[in-house]
């Protein structure tokens, strides 16, 4: 069996000091780019007035997770060693101001129906560029674009179109198509050129894994589904921009599907077997038993609102099963009956939970660490609901395996490392049989459609360098590397 290149060569960056020189250059090139993007909102860039007191509320919303996308690449710059504050100035300075600032936000929003307008069409480019970040080499930036995407794609574009559709059935369709026509044009142009020596840089070093013409193509027909619902049309000049007309692009070439209804019938198994897997790793039911030992009133309800958190990125999972076409109430129901029960199941799911607390700390945490690296598997996944869900499920594990790891650290030492060397010895090669086996006709298959883009031996790796950063800090000695080659 043999993996594709593209997963065989695959490089993946945990931490800035991991990532060479030429990478961060890019990473630095990109998000100071971004960054005056997501502090465009000048004091003089919109003359719009919001006409009721649900818009205005929205409004403020949308602008403090515009924010909060701000303070999360302002954060990956500062690792990268950039002061973004500059940036940031200049941009919210004026809406003519910021040498980094793209075009579109250079443009004024004269009146309520441009801002919703803009919604509709602009927002959504800030998503679907995101989708080419989702399999970033630089994981924080894979996991920005995972929550970028939520926010601006299922989040400020769908209100947009929810405006578009009240201003149409208010009389004011013609308005809304003459914003289309004004803002189309300069949002095109965000995507960037076509063949460019940067972007050849971008896809080389996997900053990006999509070039700017597949992004466009994706945002045109995305615009395109949703203009027809709200009875909308598109401009008749698709590929022109205010700076080119850029050439037509194939649907084929991205290998995306943007959603469960694009996908498919052959490639609709291995992607519900997969997702089946994480069904099941949410509903298998042990994990409540934590909260019965945990030693506190207050420790009782962090682990269940833990569990709580935790379920619901089952419930999304579930929620993709379905729109894939298959029933998730039996999987779950199958994982939640018995402790053996599921035949997605990983083993690591069906031994039973430790009875104390001490010992059940060591094992979630061992249980987080697997189910983060896991989440790796579909960085990028050629179904955008999975890699977005990925992205968002590995920033989540990794609170959680975070706060094992201080409840941990706050129990007494010793005993700590008298249960640590039994609690590993058992449940460190269950873990690293959770990832599969190297080279299977599964592993190839999944790599081959796109629906993993890293190996089984790969994100084992990775899960081996999380457990072992942590079981220094804990004073823990790692099993011996037999043990690994055994489960591997």
């Amino acid at each position: 069996m043999s993996l594709p290149e593209r997963v065989a060569n695959r490089k993946i960056y945990l931490r800035a000091e991991q990532v060479p020189d030429d990478v961060r250059q890019f990473i630095v090139k990109m998000l100071t780019v971004q960054i005056q993007s997501e502090y465009a909102d000048a004091p003089d860039r919109s003359g719009s007035v919001c006409p009721t007191a649900e818009d205005k509320a929205w409004v403020d919303f949308q602008i403090a997770q515009e924010k909060e996308h701000g303070l999360g690449v302002s954060l990956i710059l500062r690792d990268m060693g950039v002061d973004p504050l500059p940036y940031i100035k200049e941009a919210e300075s004026s809406v003519t101001v910021g040498e980094r600032k793209l075009d579109y936000f250079r443009m004024r929003m004269e009146d309520w129906v441009e801002r919703s307008m803009t919604r509709v069409l602009a927002e959504r480019t800030g998503g679907i560029q995101s989708i080419g970040g989702l399999g970033a080499s630089y994981v924080p930036l894979a996991v920005w674009h995972a929550k970028n995407y939520v926010d601006e794609a299922l989040g400020h574009t769908a209100q947009g179109n929810k405006y578009a559709k009240r201003l149409v059935a208010e009389g004011r369709r013609e308005e809304c198509q003459k914003a289309i026509e004004k803002f189309y044009p300069s949002c095109l142009d965000i995507f960037g050129g076509v063949d460019t020596s940067n972007e050849k840089r971008y896809l080389e070093l996997g900053v990006k894994t999509l070039s700017n013409n597949q992004s466009r193509l994706l945002w045109i027909k995305s615009l395109e589904r949703d203009l027809k619902e709200i009875s909308l049309e598109m401009p008749a000049a698709l590929w022109k921009g205010n700076r080119r007309e850029y050439p037509e692009e194939s649907l084929a070439g991205t290998g995306l599907y943007l959603d469960a209804s694009d996908v498919p019938a052959q490639v609709r198994p291995l992607i519900a077997k997969v997702v089946s897997g994480w069904v099941q790793s949410k509903y298998a039911r042990q994990n409540e038993m934590a909260v019965f030992a945990a030693p506190t009133p207050e420790e009782k309800l962090a682990v269940a609102i833990q569990y709580r958190d935790d379920r619901k990125s089952g419930l999304h999972a579930a929620r993709m099963l379905s729109a894939l076409g298959v029933d998730p109430d039996p999987i779950a129901d199958e994982a939640e009956r018995t402790l053996t029960g599921g035949k997605h199941k990983v083993d690591f799911l069906k031994q039973p939970l430790p009875e104390s607390w001490t010992d059940i700390c060591l094992q979630q945490w061992i249980a987080a660490r697997a189910s983060q690296a896991a989440s790796l598997a579909t960085f990028g996944s050629c179904l955008v609901p999975l890699a977005v869900w990925s992205g968002i499920h590995y920033e989540g594990q990794e609170g959680i395996a975070n706060q094992w790891l201080t409840r941990l650290e706050g129990l007494d030492r010793p005993s700590v490392r008298e249960a640590g060397l039994r609690i590993l010895g058992h449940w460190y090669p269950h873990a690293l049989r959770v990832f599969g086996g190297d080279g299977s006709a599964n592993e190839e298959a999944y790599c081959r459609a796109g629906i993993k883009t890293a190996s089984n031996r790969q994100v084992r790796g990775i899960f081996v360098e999380l457990l072992g950063r942590d079981a220094a800090a804990l004073g823990l000695p790692m099993p011996g590397v037999s043990v690994a080659r055994q489960a591997g």
